[in-house]
């Protein structure tokens, strides 16, 4: 072979070398997806464990279109594409437009997975998506994976086939949400031909007569609806959980609840099922399941809403992925009558001064999870130029409670009303052990039979107080920032209530009224331990918003919440679209795909640190925090029913709210209007929406003083604890954190995952390096060999 010869090969195979180690180095091959990216590819789910139970068997209301039956071909895990976006604002200019709508499920569901309503709507008014193969693709996957997880209670697709055409008989493609799928809350959300249970056993088979007018102007804006959530007894519990529907699983693990009582909601929405599902919130239900689903979860201001009353009660609306479907809705949803009760937002958003606490206003512990979540977005609110100080409530949170606790009386009255119509006799203890009414529903109406007629006075004057002190409070700090939830999710066999006070619960009826409303405060301090954040923003009427910022070590989520003065809902969202703009959100899709990008990590939950809580001056300086960060350890074991029984706080115990009449149903109709609230034009089922009322009882069985109104927040606003300003510009510089007192460090998940896989994977940033430096002694190695081979002796 001529030496010219042997020197070209030689040169090929040299650039042959450098282009492959050049192509193996990160940064450098365009063809690679961009640092820290993954690239478009279907990652599947993590198989979690089911409960014990067999869920209950969604009753549908007609056989499943043919389509229904269609084999998916697409894997069922998610894009880890779509979904890393932190907010979903349109379409990927990757996707082509086809020329014909999409029919095949699994291309369905690829196009839509991560998107929010506005999105969908949006692909369905352009011709990609046909409204009909779109529901049928999520009654698909509502009957595919609802089995495990028991968030869908009904479903009808023949009423939902039906409602696509109305719409499009009536040319309906200019409304916001045209044929967008949506899902309601079995509970307060009336919808004429679906179920009307209130969750009670002996309602099983009662329909809605009517359609409230909340749920036609959802209609009128283009949803689809295609069945109802899953929802406790009357909605007076935090979790979801009933005698009638069984207990909700949660997305995120099948063995944990999703909170309440717009848990099954939530849990869809978390899901990928519906980008938006219908709650209501009357002491957390919308925000106890977007912090345990994570999912944005806004209480409005009370009364904004159309059918709302003004009066502290029930609040309506929805629980979504997004902002801008957030504010879509509110506008959408707002009683032009009660247009002016919105507040303009400031021109300077950061020029609003920022209080938040860490501690429960009721006593109890709050996980260390739950302080860091909050931690971590004091530090994004420093970095972004708020001034965030510790600043507790000047509310008595203990008294608020117990002033709460009251107004849940009338559940009580309202399920022995219903028990007359439908058992034709009163309530009894025996009920309870037969399974026909949860024991808190029958305290609850033994305890109205003796309430003094002082009660309204007493329940009015309370009202007053708090909100005479929070508008004080706000006009400091117009933004009071608290986690939503102490712990994050609890298990499915965590009783509600538990089982010493169940059976004190069944001889109430022997106590005098004082101990009674002990005992009931008692019996669901168990609850309220893990949720006592929420109740404030309801009995003064304000707006509260749950934004899904955290994740716990245990993949498992939390929120956080803002509540601000009556009317300042635009300004929550403001500030929602803040942290959703920046990436701060963790939702489910999201978390799932950044999840899949770590070729190995440790399992989640093993290196959770022990660490002492640290001491709140409310709190005491013998208080500890447990070594889990998410479960804290209590003298009772956590309950997730417990905690959350808001019903319409009417006035318990007045006889005059025992058998209201429904304006929409007529006289024979058994939904009572709900007490107090003159201005309902339209029936309010009973604890309606009363999602989540959370006990009273002092965090400390111990404690027989009461708290003093300066000891103590209400149950949205958290003890404070006082640090430094904090000037580090990153959330996870802990570090920066100068406290008066030791304060939990902010977890750093990411920093944690780094950790985790440099022992097994080079970091990004060295792989560039690593491929360099091997790419350097292959071209020394190339060039000897080389060498060595002109060099060899001739023949």
């Amino acid at each position: 072979m001529h030496k010219h010869s042997i020197r070209r090969l030689s040169a090929e195979v040299l650039t042959a070398i450098l282009l492959t180690a050049t192509l193996a180095t990160p940064g450098v091959a365009q063809a690679a997806t961009t640092a820290g990216e993954p690239p478009v590819a279907q990652v599947s789910q993590p198989t979690s464990s089911q409960p014990t139970a067999a869920p209950n068997q969604v009753a549908t209301n007609s056989n499943p279109s043919p389509a229904e039956s269609t084999t998916e071909t697409q894997p069922t895990g998610l894009s880890t594409h779509a979904a890393k976006q932190p907010t979903s604002t349109a379409t990927s200019s990757a996707t082509s437009v086809p020329t014909t709508p999409l029919t095949n499920p699994a291309a369905i569901k690829a196009v839509v997975q991560g998107k929010d309503a506005t999105e969908i709507a949006a692909l369905i008014k352009s011709g990609q998506l046909d409204p009909n193969s779109l529901i049928q693709t999520v009654y698909q996957q509502i009957n595919r994976e609802n089995p495990a997880l028991n968030d869908v209670i009904y479903t009808d697709p023949t009423n939902a086939a039906e409602q696509i055409a109305t719409l499009q008989q009536n040319q309906a493609q200019t409304a916001p949400f045209y044929g967008v799928p949506l899902l309601l809350k079995g509970l307060g959300q009336a919808y004429k031909g679906y179920p009307a249970t209130n969750g009670l056993t002996f309602e099983a088979a009662n329909k809605y007569g009517y359609t409230k007018n909340f749920v036609q102007q959802l209609q009128k804006m283009g949803f689809v609806i295609l069945g109802e959530t899953n929802f406790p007894e009357l909605g007076l519990i935090n979790v979801t959980s009933s005698l009638l529907n069984g207990a909700a699983g949660n997305p995120w693990d099948a063995t944990r609840n999703p909170g309440g009582s717009s848990g099954g909601s939530a849990a869809a929405v978390a899901a990928g099922w519906v980008p938006v599902a219908t709650g209501n919130d009357a002491g957390g239900s919308l925000r106890i399941p977007a912090s345990w689903s994570g999912v944005i979860g806004l209480k409005p201001t009370q009364g904004l809403i159309l059918g709302d009353s003004t009066s502290p009660s029930v609040v309506n609306f929805v629980e979504t992925r997004s902002i801008q479907d957030t504010a879509a809705l509110l506008a959408g949803l707002t009683n032009p009558a009660k247009q002016t009760l919105l507040q303009a937002v400031p021109t300077n958003l950061k020029a609003l001064k920022v209080a938040y606490s860490l501690t429960s206003p009721v006593g109890t512990p709050v996980s260390l999870e739950a302080q860091a979540a909050v931690l971590h977005a004091v530090a994004f609110l420093r970095h972004q130029g708020f001034t965030v100080e510790e600043k507790t409530a000047p509310v008595d949170g203990v008294k608020l409670m117990q002033t709460y606790f009251l107004g849940a009386l009338s559940n009580g009255s309202i399920a022995n009303y219903l028990a007359k119509q439908f058992l034709h006799r009163n309530l009894t203890a025996a009920d309870v052990d037969n399974g026909v009414i949860s024991p808190m529903t029958y305290a609850l109406y033994q305890a109205s039979r003796k309430a003094p007629q002082t009660i309204r006075a007493t329940w009015q004057n309370e009202l007053s107080l708090v909100q005479q002190q929070m508008t004080a409070f706000h006009q400091a700090y117009p933004l009071y920032l608290t986690p939503t939830t102490a712990t994050v999710a609890p298990k499915n066999t965590d009783p509600a209530f538990l089982p010493a006070d169940v059976a004190k619960l069944k001889t109430i009826d022997t106590l005098a009224f004082p101990d009674q409303m002990q005992l009931i405060y008692d019996a669901w301090l168990h609850g309220l331990a893990k949720t006592p954040f929420t109740q404030l923003a309801n009995l003064t009427g304000e707006p509260a918003i749950s934004l899904p910022t955290y994740v716990s070590a245990s993949n498992l989520p939390l929120g956080i919440q803002f509540q601000g003065t009556r009317g300042s809902d635009q300004t929550l969202l403001a500030v929602g679209k803040l942290f959703e703009t920046a990436g701060q959100f963790q939702l489910r899709d999201q978390w799932l795909a950044k999840q899949a990008q770590v070729p190995t990590i440790d399992q989640p939950g093993t290196a959770e640190p022990t660490t002492t809580e640290p001491t709140t001056p409310d709190q005491g300086a013998t208080t500890t925090q447990p070594t889990n960060p998410e479960e804290p350890t209590t003298a009772e074991p956590t309950d997730p029913d417990q905690g959350t029984t808001t019903i319409q706080p009417t006035t318990p115990g007045d006889p005059t709210t025992a058998e209201p009449t429904d304006p929409d149903q007529g006289a024979t109709t058994t939904q009572p209007t709900t007490p107090g609230d003159p201005t309902t034009t339209e029936p309010t089922v009973p604890n309606q929406g009363v999602a989540t009322t959370q006990p009273i009882t002092p965090g400390d069985p111990t404690i027989t003083e009461p708290i003093t109104p300066n000891q103590s927040d209400t149950p949205t606003q958290q003890a404070v604890l006082t640090s430094n300003q904090l000037t580090c510009p990153d959330t996870d510089a802990a570090a920066a954190f100068q406290n008066d007192r030791p304060l939990p460090q902010p977890v750093n998940r990411s920093a944690q995952t780094a950790l985790k896989v440099s022992h097994q994977l080079p970091q990004t940033g060295n792989q560039a390096g690593w491929f360099i430096e091997l790419s350097g002694w292959l071209v020394v190695l190339s060039l000897l060999s080389l060498t060595l081979w002109v060099r060899r002796p001739q023949a």
